[in-house]
């Protein structure tokens, strides 16, 4: 699944970029860069403001990716780990702990992609608006993406909650 997510990132992320290229030259020198609660523009700034609404889920999948790549390693010592039942699974052989870490992985990078969704759909919004094509952000264009990640987090802490459970236990 981590996989399916990687490519996600590297997609929505392209294809944020490749939106904000397209209507750069086009969008006015006053575009909305952040909505209320009704989905109406609130604050305002320039058309560089486009650019920042692509670079922010870029620097923010970086971060989400560094994490995945350091912290598993930094996870094998003791004070670092903050995870249920950890003097037990710090004590399991390496494989047994490389599945809860595999999860991990899938947490993070499907969190990064149902951010980078929420971020084309806001970006993608933004411009509408910006071009005059609408008044408002509409709320339902964004639910495939806020129940993805609400859905995807709950889901993915309850594994990893019990997982480490499982693992020392032996039922893994």
């Amino acid at each position: 699944m981590k996989r399916v997510y990687d490519l996600a990132n590297v997609v929505l992320i392209f294809l944020t970029g490749l939106m904000v290229y397209r209507a750069y030259p086009l969008v006015p020198e006053r575009i909305p860069m952040h909505f209320n609660l009704a989905g109406e523009p609130d604050r305002w700034g320039g058309r560089g403001g486009l650019i920042m609404l692509f670079v922010m889920p870029l620097v923010m999948t970086i971060v989400l990716y560094v994490l995945i790549r350091f912290v598993p390693r930094i996870g094998t010592r003791a004070r670092y780990v903050n995870i249920p039942h950890k003097e037990e699974f710090l004590r399991l052989p390496a494989e047994k702990r490389d599945i809860f870490w595999a999860l991990y992985k899938e947490f993070f990078a499907g969190l990064a992609a149902g951010l980078n969704l929420f971020f084309y759909l806001i970006v993608r919004g933004t411009m509408r608006i910006a071009m005059g094509q609408t008044d408002l952000l509409p709320f339902k264009m964004l639910l495939p993406a806020l129940a993805l990640l609400g859905l995807g987090t709950v889901w993915y802490a309850w594994r990893m909650l019990t997982l480490p459970g499982k693992l020392v236990r032996g039922e893994i």
